[in-house]
């Protein structure tokens, strides 16, 4: 008499974090920035720590697309970045830009508007949020934030309350599901302003 096995299909998908584990820093960190209501920060986004304020920065990225042009390039879905932000590439100082529209219905993809072309944004590449560059007196377009820690679960923000995210400051981060960052966010497979933190393939 034979056998019979029966497949059965389960949803879900790999954790942010490896073995569903991270250290966790005591007490939350107020979010320095501002984010339409209802914006979901989810677990294993990158963030600054400010510990004299207990507060933190988001560390808003877009990576981009094939498709779309430098003044309105195509990006991966559930960048955080919002209207009226100043954008840079990462590594280049010597220019800025704001976005002035994003266009989040597609499901493949977002659509940034900029006030002008993001030379040199190819596919790929990572523009991140930055100080406004200013030839005369010069002020370079450094980013705003680099992280040192990641959020360890999934956040609503609340505009009319006191919106705090809980910071993972050990544990292995799984790049693949994880909100993208820029390679050079990295020493080898840790992240540069934190050697505790791991990013891998799963």
């Amino acid at each position: 008499m034979g056998i019979s096995f029966e497949r059965t299909a389960v949803a879900g998908g790999f954790p942010v974090f490896w073995r569903g584990e991270f250290k966790v820093l005591p007490g939350d960190f107020k979010i320095k920035q501002t984010f339409p209501e209802g914006t979901l920060i989810p677990k294993g986004t990158p963030i600054m720590l400010d510990f004299d304020n207990m507060e933190c920065g988001v560390c808003k990225v877009a990576k981009r697309l094939a498709t779309g042009t430098t003044t309105i390039p195509h990006v991966t879905k559930g960048t955080l970045l919002q209207v009226g932000d100043v954008v840079a590439l990462v590594g280049a100082t010597d220019l800025s830009r704001t976005i002035t529209a994003i266009d989040r219905t597609n499901d493949g993809y977002d659509v940034i508007t900029l006030d002008g072309a993001l030379t040199g944004f190819t596919e790929g590449n990572f523009m991140i949020e930055a100080e406004a560059y200013v030839a005369d007196p010069e002020n370079l377009a450094d980013p705003l934030y680099l992280p040192d820690a990641v959020t360890v679960e999934n956040s609503e923000y609340k505009a009319d309350s006191f919106t705090t995210l809980a910071a993972g400051y050990d544990g292995v981060v799984l790049k693949e599901v994880a909100y993208p960052i820029p390679a050079s966010w990295l020493t080898g497979f840790s992240l540069t302003k934190n050697p505790s933190i791991k990013y891998i393939k799963q």
